[in-house]
């Protein structure tokens, strides 16, 4: 009797159980967001937040710390053929680059051919050795007697004049700058056309003598050949109207017969990679 009264407790409890379930889904569902239910679950979202942020700022960087670790080859890896793949790209500018400095020097060369007269005859030669110092002012070429190179001819670059020949080998020569104490050259002032005597002072400017005291020297005039040609008898070393340099100085002297002039010489020796030798010309003319 007992037992039988316990059952039927048993199934009213279940019976009653499921019943207040049903009616609380049902409330629930018909106020949804403002059920029961759903405060029940924003309740227990806002407990467990911080708690799931709190997890994933430990965990995290554990994660990522293993993940680093384990792509750190494949990383290093793509890291070296970055930088090779640069390298290759610094290489292939600077190449680009020296190419078209050489174009614009060559054609400069043409240029300057051009300029020295349709009769003049000129090869282009390397620098392959730089003797400027504080005993020789000279350079050497890569141009000799095999090319139809002479003693005395003159080498001109871009920028104005670089000297003459000295010494001549079968494919090399030497030349003399016109820097050299020992070199002189005939110059022209291209405003006044008033002429001197150039001599070279090794590192210091140029200096041209017997200039009349009467000329006037502009600041920064230019200072060009001063070619002549007297048929039969002789002509000058250098064709006429090649720069030399500019006036840096004028320089006065005590008996008021001459003036001196210090030129700064137009082409940087020290820098010297292309030149021309002129193997024949109109001379002075």
């Amino acid at each position: 009797m007992a037992l039988r009264s316990r059952a039927r407790s048993t199934r009213l409890l279940v019976v009653t159980l499921v019943s207040i379930s049903l009616v609380t889904i049902t409330v629930d569902y018909r106020q949804g967001e403002d059920g029961p239910l759903a405060v029940l679950g924003d309740a227990a979202l806002a407990v467990m937040s911080p708690l799931q942020d709190a997890v994933s700022t430990v965990t995290h960087p554990i994660g990522n710390f293993f993940s680093t670790l384990f792509r750190l080859p494949a990383i290093r890896r793509e890291n070296e053929e970055l930088h090779g793949q640069v390298a290759t790209l610094e290489q292939q500018v600077a190449t680009t680059a020296a190419d078209l400095d050489r174009l614009t020097e060559l054609e400069s060369l043409l240029g300057l051919q051009e300029s020295l007269g349709r009769h003049a005859v000129t090869t282009a030669a390397q620098v392959i050795a730089n003797g400027v110092s504080n005993f020789e002012w000279t350079i050497t070429i890569d141009k000799g007697s095999s090319d139809g190179i002479k003693e005395d001819m003159p080498v001109v670059a871009n920028a104005g004049l670089v000297g003459h020949i000295i010494r001549v080998g079968p494919s090399s020569s030497v030349v003399q700058l016109i820097i050299d104490p020992d070199a002189f050259v005939a110059g022209r002032l291209d405003a006044s056309r008033a002429t001197g005597l150039i001599s070279g002072e090794g590192g210091s400017d140029l200096r041209m003598g017997l200039v009349e005291s009467t000329v006037e020297v502009a600041p920064d005039e230019k200072v060009v050949t001063a070619g002549y040609r007297i048929p039969g008898v002789a002509q000058s070393l250098y064709p006429p109207n090649i720069l030399i340099g500019t006036v840096s100085r004028v320089l006065p002297e005590e008996s008021a017969l001459e003036t001196f002039v210090t030129v700064r010489p137009a082409v940087d020796f020290s820098t010297l990679d292309l030149v021309l030798v002129v193997l024949s010309s109109d001379g002075g003319a």
